[in-house]
């Protein structure tokens, strides 16, 4: 839903998200609790990320290639949305049924079948699926349960994960660079930094590995960049928080050597 903005923004041509702000989650031993909240952020918010990633893209001389499930082509429209996307954006793929993951993206049926489409191994294939199919020098994929169905107690509504993906010289990736931590180390990692959606899925006391962090690359030249998310609110505010997070990582890859 969209409703006319004011003030600077609406001076800008802007329009605002009308939906309370989104929480970021954390499984803990008593279950499903907020650690903080992700505050949805405008269309003119969004549309300077995409002229960001737009920016690093060119300057790089990078074509960015999407593969996207749970945001259905959102994020190759916002990308699109950009006067001069051309120079810097591929294509996009929308592959919602695990048949079009294996089709166009070459993700494993072993793989979905131990995973499910929803889970790190997937993001991780569709990612590298993604730069093999089209040449691109980086690819974005996500996967997730926007709802308001579909979720369970291992993977409840609102888990999302991403990957992005870049050519690298030599093959770069040598494991985990996240610190395994607790759901409580995420909540307070996140409000320290004073950052927005840095949280993973985290269960405390479990060691689950939280936080964006590097991974063993997916074949040669290939690295990867995964996170996992567990994103509150309702459908649309989840798809929209998954395309908010995943220009995100995008920038991440601009901080890496």
């Amino acid at each position: 839903m969209r409703a006319k903005a004011t003030g600077r923004e609406a001076r800008r041509g802007a329009t605002r998200v009308v939906a309370l702000p989104t929480s970021v989650l954390a499984r803990t031993p008593r279950g499903i609790e907020e650690v903080y909240t992700l505050r949805m952020i405008t269309d003119y918010e969004l549309s300077e990320l995409v002229a960001r990633v737009a920016r690093w893209a060119l300057g790089a001389k990078y074509r960015i290639a999407t593969a996207e499930s749970c945001t259905g082509g959102w994020i190759a429209k916002v990308f699109t949305d950009a006067a001069g996307s051309s120079r810097w954006f591929e294509c996009g793929y929308v592959t919602y049924s695990n048949e079009a993951k294996v089709r166009d993206l070459g993700v494993s049926w072993r793989t979905l079948k131990e995973h499910g489409a929803v889970s790190e191994p997937t993001v991780r294939e569709m990612a590298a699926g993604a730069l093999r199919a089209t040449g691109a020098d980086v690819s974005v994929a996500v996967s997730g349960i926007a709802g308001p169905d579909g979720g369970s107690a291992e993977k409840p509504v609102g888990t999302v994960w991403f990957c992005v993906g870049r050519r690298v010289a030599g093959g770069v990736g040598a494991g985990r660079g996240a610190a395994q931590t607790s759901g409580a180390d995420v909540a307070g990692r996140a409000r320290g930094a004073g950052e927005r959606s840095v949280g993973a899925i985290a269960e405390a006391g479990a060691g689950v590995a939280a936080g964006a962090g590097p991974n063993a690359a997916a074949g040669p030249g290939i690295e990867l960049l995964t996170e996992g998310q567990l994103f509150g609110g309702d459908r649309e505010a989840i798809r929209w928080a998954s395309v908010q997070r995943a220009l995100e990582l995008v920038l991440q890859l601009e901080k890496r050597v």
